[in-house]
């Protein structure tokens, strides 16, 4: 029988702070790239914003350079009240280009692998649990929380014999695998039908239109406040762009005095800072006035338009709007490619089944999601055993 002992993470791991660069050392283009807070402040690692340091700065710093698998957290953030930010979040650099972790940012490391598997050791970071627990006892202001290495060294850890530690990260692997294979497929897809648009349309040099002759545009009003909830009573409600997952929004409000609705289907759009951004409602939904429902009985063309036009849409950011924002007039007159009826159709038919497929790959991910999610704690802590899932 595999005995679980009792312990402290730092028993088995030790956590390594990033290098003090200057601010003098980062250049908008170098040799290698720096992790910031930012970059893994999500718990995702996020390099399209990122700062380089040269060669000869690097060499100083040989012992914070990022390797391919390592655990990083982040020692500032947010405080529990901003999860998206909140200090605490983990992620890992699954990169072979050679980057070097900033001062805050820290890496977690076994001591030795043959008694802390490092995947179950990421495992056991990435938890609400442990995530939570850290920005309970982080010190400093809402906005920048701060645990120290110690402080994270601290945490009570659960320790399973090697073999069992193994299978567990195995499991939960598999299903991070397969959620990433997904995830990948889905960017595909839709690089594919963005590649098609602007062949036969952008390229060709197709004339421009308003939005208003192929959609209708709905803009949003948010219900009272006191209407809201998180218990799934009501109707679902999204506020604005802060609740856009990649293609579908994250389920989070509902209200019981809904206003403007969005169908399921249509394109939601950003019309407030920073306006833009798509995402597509899955289901009949209240909108905020964060947010413009575009309705068409040809979504998929005029979401891969729309998509085309970002930059035209970026206007709205700029100096000089109001609080970065679009009006429904500015909506209803924005520019799109428009060709004929006919070559509307053939791109609708053709790309629609590319986003059915897309629709039909994100509901899978989100059941492996709530499954990884469901198994996590219960197979870190030792509630649930690994021959319960054979």
């Amino acid at each position: 029988m595999c005995e679980w002992k009792e312990s402290v993470l730092g028993d088995y791991a030790k956590v390594l702070g990033g290098y003090a660069f200057k601010s003098t050392d980062f250049k908008e283009f170098g040799d290698y790239p720096v992790i910031k807070i930012k970059n893994i402040a999500s718990g995702t690692l996020n390099m399209t914003e990122c700062q380089y340091i040269l060669a000869n700065i690097a060499s100083h710093a040989t012992r914070f350079k990022a390797e391919k698998g390592d655990i990083l957290i982040a020692m500032t953030g947010s405080h529990i009240t901003q999860p998206s930010s909140m200090v605490g979040r983990v992620t890992r650099y699954n990169s072979t280009v050679e980057a070097y972790i900033n001062q805050r940012v820290g890496k977690v490391i076994s001591r030795d692998k043959n008694l802390l598997d490092e995947n179950f050791l990421y495992y056991f970071m990435v938890q609400d649990d442990t995530t939570y627990s850290l920005a309970n006892i982080a010190s400093g202001s809402a906005n920048q929380a701060n645990i120290s290495a110690s402080q994270i060294e601290a945490m009570p850890l659960l320790v399973p014999c090697i073999t069992e530690q193994r299978i567990i990260a195995e499991i939960l692997a598999s299903l991070d695998d397969k959620i990433d294979l997904l995830t990948r497929q889905n960017a595909t897809l839709e690089a594919l039908a963005k590649t098609y648009f602007r062949q036969w349309f952008v390229e060709k040099g197709c004339e421009l239109g308003r939005l208003d002759s192929i959609a209708k545009v709905t803009m949003g009003q948010s219900p009272n406040g006191r209407s809201y909830n998180e218990s799934g009573i009501g109707t679902m409600f999204f506020q604005g762009r802060a609740e856009f997952g990649w293609r579908y929004p994250v389920k989070r409000l509902y209200t019981t005095e809904p206003s403007r609705m969005a169908e399921k289907g249509d394109i939601l759009m950003s019309v407030r800072a920073p306006v833009g951004d798509l995402n597509i409602a899955e289901s009949d939904c209240c909108i905020g006035r964060g947010l413009a429902a575009i309705n068409s009985k040809y979504r998929t063309f005029v979401f891969y338009a729309l998509k085309e036009q970002s930059e035209q849409l970026d206007i709205f950011n700029g100096e000089g709007t109001v609080f970065g924002s679009i009006t429904k007039e500015g909506l209803n007159g924005l520019q799109i490619h428009l060709p004929s009826e006919l070559q509307i159709q053939d791109f609708n038919g053709k790309f629609f089944v590319l986003d059915e497929k897309i629709e039909q790959n994100t509901q899978q991910i989100q059941t492996l999601q709530k499954l990884r999610d469901k198994l996590l704690p219960k197979l870190i802590s030792g509630e649930m055993k690994v021959k319960e899932l054979k």
